[in-house]
C-alpha cells in the first residue's frame, strides 16, 4: 500500500513540476548540459535559486534532478535508481550487513561536500534508510515501522 501511495504521490508531483511553462535557459548552461548528460529523455527545465537552474530528466533507468549556476556549473545533483546502479563496494556492503532485507530504491546526492547514497532497504515490518558514502562507510540515517 505505501508503495502505491508514494507513486501517487510521485506522479501527482511530477505532473505538477511538468506543467510549468518552462523558463528561458542560457547557452552557457544548455551547453554544460549537453556535454555531461548522453542522450537524457523526458528533460524539463526551471528557474532556480539565485538565477540558476533545475533541470529534471531520465537517462536510461536514472532519474536525476540537477542544479546549475548561471556560469554552468554543476551545484548539486541528485539520482535516483535501483540497486543494480549502486558501486559494487557499497552494494556487497549492504548485502552483508542487511542480508535481511530488500533494497526498495536509491538517492544519490553529489555536491561540493561529497557523494552520499541514500538507500532505502525494508523488511515485512521495517523500513530502514542506509546513509553510505563513496568509501561504503555505513550508518542507520532513517528507521520506521511500517503500519
Amino acid at each position: 500500500m505505501k508503495k502505491v501511495l508514494f507513486a501517487a504521490g510521485l506522479l501527482l508531483y511530477v505532473t505538477a513540476v511538468f506543467a510549468a511553462d518552462p523558463p528561458e535557459v542560457s547557452e552557457k548552461v544548455l551547453n554544460a548540459f549537453k556535454q555531461t548528460f548522453y542522450n537524457p529523455k523526458e528533460v524539463a527545465w526551471y528557474a532556480g535559486d539565485n538565477g540558476g537552474y533545475e533541470v529534471y530528466f531520465k537517462c536510461g533507468d536514472i532519474t536525476s534532478k540537477v542544479w546549475y549556476d548561471k556560469e554552468g556549473n554543476i551545484t548539486t545533483a541528485y539520482r535516483y535508481y535501483s540497486e543494480s546502479s549502486l558501486p559494487p563496494v557499497i552494494l556487497g556492503k549492504i548485502k552483508m550487513k542487511y542480508n535481511d532485507k530488500t533494497v526498495f530504491g536509491v538517492t544519490e546526492i553529489s555536491n561540493d561536500t561529497g557523494v552520499y547514497y541514500y538507500v532505502k532497504l525494508e523488511d515485512a515490518k521495517n523500513w530502514i534508510t542506509i546513509k553510505a558514502d563513496a568509501l561504503g562507510v555505513l550508518e542507520v540515517y532513517e528507521k520506521l515501522r511500517k503500519a
